[in-house]
């Protein structure tokens, strides 16, 4: 297995570990499963990394070599998590998490036993995966499929659909630290599928990098060594999104955006009132975005998780 195909799929889960040492009343959010789903070395260093002597200094050490990136990957979980549960209650009938990774957000949050879920990314990280999973849990639960696809040599289409997957269902798609890695051509390809199969009330919550931070124009100097080793590890950041055109880019794409956070959202409506004072990287956001139906009138815009 190339370790792109397997370092991009722990990494998020890796820093969600933290927010488990957090005191219960503060977190925002409770994954018991970030920690557990891992592989075994990933398991051993975080123990070690998050030792009480230890974890002062580790986390001292990122935020000057990546100030901000914590506290962004932990609040963009929380924001999808709130989408995804206030989707559930909306009565969704699918969740396709598309470069799935270790996400554990089928297994942990309520309801989720009713909903078909369909978990996609590289057949290697698929594979450990489920290996993690059958250790973890004794075995995939029925509802949930997990997907090995070659994005670069497979199409989506085919490939959701031999897996089950039906069209035409009220679905949500999480994309979550994806759409930086590939080329403008797939986020396009990408988006038009969701709007093409989806029906009435479905939508996608997805992560976007500034443009600025792509081409250079607006990114800072400590994210230079950043990109370095996103190259090394076969991930290199290679598309990016301006929120000034965000509205116009999904409406031409058949999708209403209904939210559009970062740094400053995540601070009113999660850190403040938390007491949690955490610096957040405001170079990555989340866009969520519903499915405008093919017909004369536009389907019902739901305002979302935190808009009136």
């Amino acid at each position: 297995m190339k370790v792109s195909e397997s370092f991009a799929g722990v990494a998020t889960s890796a820093t969600r570990v933290i927010e488990l040492y957090c005191p219960e009343h503060k977190r925002l959010f409770d994954d018991q499963f970030a920690l557990k789903f891992l592989p075994f070395g990933w398991r051993v260093f975080l123990r070690l990394a998050y030792l009480p002597g230890l974890r002062s200094a580790v986390l001292s050490l990122r935020e000057r070599r990546m100030p901000g990136t914590l506290g962004a990957i932990l609040c963009r979980t929380r924001y999808i998590d709130d989408v995804l549960k206030w989707s559930l209650e909306e009565g969704i009938e699918q969740l396709v998490i598309l470069g799935a990774g270790f996400d554990s957000r089928a297994y942990r949050i309520a309801g989720m036993n009713q909903v078909q879920v369909f978990e996609v990314d590289l057949p290697g990280t698929r594979k450990l995966k489920q290996i993690r999973i059958e250790q973890v849990l004794g075995a995939v639960p029925k509802n949930v499929t997990l997907v090995g696809m070659n994005f670069d040599q497979q199409n989506l289409d085919d490939t959701l659909s031999a897996a089950g997957f039906q069209k035409g269902k009220r679905t949500l798609f999480i994309w979550e630290g994806v759409t930086q890695y590939i080329t403008a051509e797939a986020v396009n390809n990408t988006l038009e599928f969701v709007s093409a199969v989806s029906g009435v009330g479905s939508a996608i919550v997805f992560t976007y990098v500034r443009r600025g931070i792509i081409d250079g124009t607006a990114r800072p100097e400590w994210f230079e060594p950043f990109l370095t080793f996103a190259r090394k590890v076969g991930s290199p950041f290679i598309f990016g999104l301006d929120p000034d055109e965000l509205e116009q880019y999904l409406s031409d794409r058949r999708l209403k955006l209904i939210d559009d956070v970062g740094a400053a959202e995540y601070q009113d409506l999660y850190l403040k009132p938390l007491g949690r004072e955490m610096n957040v990287f405001d170079g990555e956001r989340v866009a969520f975005a519903e499915v405008i139906a093919i017909q004369d009138t536009p389907a019902r815009l739901s305002p979302g998780p935190h808009r009136p």
